[in-house]
This record gives C-alpha cells, sequence and structure tokens, in this order.
C-alpha cells in the first residue's frame, strides 16, 4: 500500500520547506530509513527518511520548489501501484486525524470566506491553516494569490493579506497634506544614511520568533552565583586521557545539571495550552549555538537518560551538524539553555523559545573574593546564571527551586 513523504515541519513556528535535492529517481527502490530527499527550512536543512520499503513511485514536489509543512512531497509504494494524488495535496494523517478531532469542517468555513462568491468547479486551493486564519479574520480568499505548490493559498499568503490590510489605513492617513510645523532647526531632521541589508530568511525567521515571545509571554527572571571551583576541578579529573569527542565542556555540566533539576522541579519542564498546563515527561534540551548571521537550537532529546560522556557527544554531533546546516532529527525541545560563557559576558537574560516554559542564561565564570562560613576570604571560580520563566506558567518559587537546584547539582558535581 502506497505510503506519503511527508514534508517536515523541522521547528516551531515553521510554515514550508523547500526540497533541496531527491537523492532517489522515480522508479528506483528505497529501503526503510534510507535518505530519499534532502528539504530546506528557514533554519537548517533535514534528511528525509523513507517511511517504509518500496519503490519512489512519484516526485510530487520537484528539487527547489517550497512547499506547506505536512503536504506530500512524494509516494513510496510497490512498483506498478496506482498513485492517487488529492488536487489541494493532501495533509499528513497526522495532522488529519487532528482536525477531525478538533471538528473542524473545511467546507464549511469555505463558505463562510468566500460568502455568496462561488469559487466555481476549479475554485481557490486553500490549506487547511490558511483557511481557519482567513476565516477567523474575514479576509475573502478569493482575492488572494496563493505561494504555494500550483497556487495554493497558504497561511503566509493570508498574513501578508492581513498586513495590507491593517496598513491601509496608515497609507490612506500618509496621503493626505500633513499639518505644517515649524523648520528643524539648523542639523535637526537629517535623514542618516547607511547601508540595506536584506535580512536572510533565517534572521527572519529569529526576528519573528523573538517578537513574538516578547510580546505575548510575561517573562520574569532570577539569578544566582554559582561557584564552580570544584565543578572545573571535576571536570579536569573526567577530561584526563578522554577522546575528543568525550571530553567533557562546561555548558555540558549546565546540561547535566539541568537535566537533574528539570526532573526535581517539573513546574518548569511544561507548556501552556489554552487554559492547561501540559507536564511533559520527556526532557528534551535545547543548545543554542551561533551562527554566521543567526542561531539554531539543536535540541539533545531524553536527555536525562545520558550520562555526562554521552551529553557531551551528543552535542558535538549537534554542533556540528548545525554549523554544517543541517539538523538531526526533529524532536521538540522542553527547555533551553543560551550559554554566552566563553564571550566574556558577566550576566544577561535569555527570551524565552515558545512554547517552552524557561530558557537558562549562563554568563561566563569569573575569579572572585568571598567571603566563606567562618568569615574568612577566599579566591573562587564564580559564574551568573539566570532564568527566565514564563509568568502564566510558573511562578516564582519553582523558578527559584529549580534555579537553586542547578546550582546545588554544579556545586556537588560527584551528583552530575
Amino acid at each position: 500500500m502506497a505510503e506519503n513523504i511527508i514534508m517536515p515541519q523541522g521547528g516551531q513556528d515553521i510554515t514550508e520547506g523547500r526540497v533541496v535535492k531527491w537523492l532517489k529517481n522515480e522508479g528506483e527502490k528505497v529501503s526503510k530509513g534510507e535518505i530519499a530527499c534532502e528539504v530546506e527550512t528557514e533554519k537548517a536543512t533535514f534528511e528525509v527518511e523513507a517511511p517504509i520499503d518500496g519503490v519512489l513511485l512519484k516526485i510530487v514536489v520537484d528539487a527547489g520548489k517550497v512547499a506547506p509543512i505536512f503536504s506530500v512531497i512524494g509516494v513510496l509504494g510497490e512498483e506498478g501501484e496506482e498513485v492517487v494524488l488529492d488536487d489541494d495535496t493532501p495533509a499528513a494523517p497526522q495532522e488529519k486525524k487532528a482536525k477531525a478531532a478538533a471538528g473542524v469542517d473545511v467546507e464549511a468555513l469555505k463558505k463562510k470566506v468566500a460568502g455568496k462568491k462561488s469559487t466555481g468547479a476549479g475554485g481557490v486551493k486553500v490549506s487547511g491553516r490558511a483557511m481557519k486564519l482567513a476565516a477567523a479574520e474575514g479576509i475573502d480568499v478569493s482575492r488572494i494569490t496563493g505561494s504555494g505548490p500550483r497556487g495554493r493559498i497558504v497561511e503566509k499568503d493570508v498574513r501578508a493579506a492581513l498586513e495590507t490590510r491593517q496598513e491601509q489605513p496608515q497609507i490612506e492617513a500618509a496621503s493626505k497634506p500633513a499639518p505644517q510645523t515649524p523648520a528643524a532647526p539648523s542639523g535637526g531632521g537629517a535623514a542618516v544614511k547607511g547601508e540595506r541589508i536584506p535580512m536572510s530568511r533565517m534572521r527572519q525567521a529569529i526576528a519573528r520568533r523573538l517578537q513574538q515571545s516578547k510580546q505575548n509571554i510575561p517573562h520574569f527572571y532570577v539569578t544566582v552565583a554559582v561557584d564552580m571551583t570544584d565543578a572545573i576541578a571535576h571536570r579536569t579529573q573526567l577530561n584526563q586521557g578522554a577522546a575528543r569527542e568525550e571530553k567533557i565542556s562546561m555548558n555540558d555540566l549546565v546540561v547535566r545539571a539541568c537535566a537533574i533539576a528539570l526532573d526535581a522541579v517539573p513546574q518548569i519542564n511544561c507548556k501552556l495550552e489554552e487554559d492547561a498546563l501540559v507536564y511533559l515527561e520527556e526532557i528534551n534540551i535545547g543548545v543554542a549555538v551561533s551562527l554566521e548571521g543567526g542561531l539554531v537550537v539543536p535540541v539533545v532529546p531524553e536527555v536525562d537518560t545520558l550520562s555526562l560522556k554521552g551529553i557531551a557527544k551528543k552535542i558535538k554531533e549537534l554542533a556540528s551538524l548545525a554549523k554544517q546546516g543541517k539538523q538531526a532529527g526533529f524532536t521538540p525541545g522542553t527547555f533551553t539553555i543560551s550559554n554566552m560563557g566563553m564571550m566574556d559576558v558577566d550576566t544577561f537574560v535569555a527570551i524565552i523559545n515558545p512554547p517552552e516554559t524557561a530558557i537558562l542564561a549562563v554568563g561566563s565564570v569569573r575569579k572572585k573574593i568571598v567571603v566563606a562560613d567562618d568569615d574568612s576570604f577566599r579566591v573562587r571560580q564564580m559564574m551568573n546564571i539566570t532564568l527566565s520563566v514564563d509568568h502564566r506558567a510558573a511562578d516564582g518559587a519553582a523558578a527559584a527551586q529549580f534555579i537553586n537546584a542547578v546550582r546545588k547539582c554544579l556545586e556537588n558535581p560527584a551528583s552530575l
């Protein structure tokens, strides 16, 4: 029985992807798990595996073409099997199930949006997400030019139409004669010249996502100073004679400490869904990796099941792929760590990566004079860490409990 190859989402807030290349031609045999094609989103390139053993019956989206996430880009099946495709490029099975469970009547939505105007037999092709947004905003999809496959209207087309509608009053106001104002003093009001450089797709995605986070999530912040003296000594001991891929970094220690703390304080390992909190079973930690022109956050899945050496090896692997513009797996993160310790930074605050509840910002290690319990002065290796938390999902007590659990683990490195 034929099975579809689906355009993966490849990250939160991603609406479309581009097929970079097909590694198989139509009619060629493909084994389950073998790489069938590579696709590219705003942030990374992904290898798409064949879901079954079979023959590549049909390439639906050619190399270089863009398609919405969850849409069909190819079909696998038995040799000679007939390929039946919906003109609207069917959604992935999981998306269809989700729509059915939510009771979404796409035909009713089409009628609501189009109003009295009939689209005819060859009517407007619209994705489910685009249709839902258009219906909610009262936008006539028949007036929109689609950018998806075969002119299909996708969500970004509706959002563009919505932005145009919102900007229209400003345009009309700008066309009216402006009231006369006194001339500016000499040297004032002159435009400052500069080079205009278009934002990359990665930078656009970062800008959109972080703006959404700061506008919609009420952040609050908790900072503690961690004595890393013993952790540094413990790391040095572990790295003696270790292979390169197993050498422990400071960040690996922080990741392991956060995994332990997330298990102890589940209020931080959760996400908000409308009027409910979902406490997550898996602990998947994203680690921010800086790239030229932006950053990506590869995710270490089920990090609580890994040893320190296992974490070190996995993070090196993910960071290497990220720097090549690739990403392994599609595991969603449940928590993120942003470490600027190598950049000579004392303290900073990070913006939460939705739909996660929190993110930890890690500063540089500094030698500082501290007062011991016996009132003596000592030189210790100190590091500031700051937790940003979504106040809708967790309160100060949970945040304090979590960040102090991280500190306790780092100050007692044998526990890691």
